[in-house]
């Protein structure tokens, strides 16, 4: 019983603590991605500070009326042709010289 009390303050403290630590440090400029970005967990920093979960209503409630479906769209059932053939002799290198 003891155990379960100490970790279970254990992960409140944690879960508390994390948002200020992970503001410590900023992230990468949101403008710099990919080769600038050096891989160093910014997203978990972003994950953390930004609490979307923790704001968020998963249900929203609309008074507007709802459509009906009447009918589904089924796919066609034949191949689409091109408009006019590509043609094969037609090369893409530079023209000799």
């Amino acid at each position: 019983m003891i155990l379960r009390r100490l970790v279970g303050l254990f992960l409140a403290a944690a879960i508390l603590a994390l948002a200020p630590a992970a503001q410590a440090s900023p992230p990468d400029q949101s403008w710099i991605s990919g080769l600038y970005d050096n891989a160093d967990f910014d997203d978990v920093v972003l994950l953390i500070t930004s609490n979307l979960g923790a704001v968020e209503l998963g249900i929203v409630w609309s008074l507007r009326p709802v459509a009906r479906v009447i009918g589904l769209v089924m796919p066609m059932e034949r191949e689409h042709q091109a408009v006019c053939p590509l043609s094969s002799v037609l090369g893409r290198a530079p023209p000799l010289a």
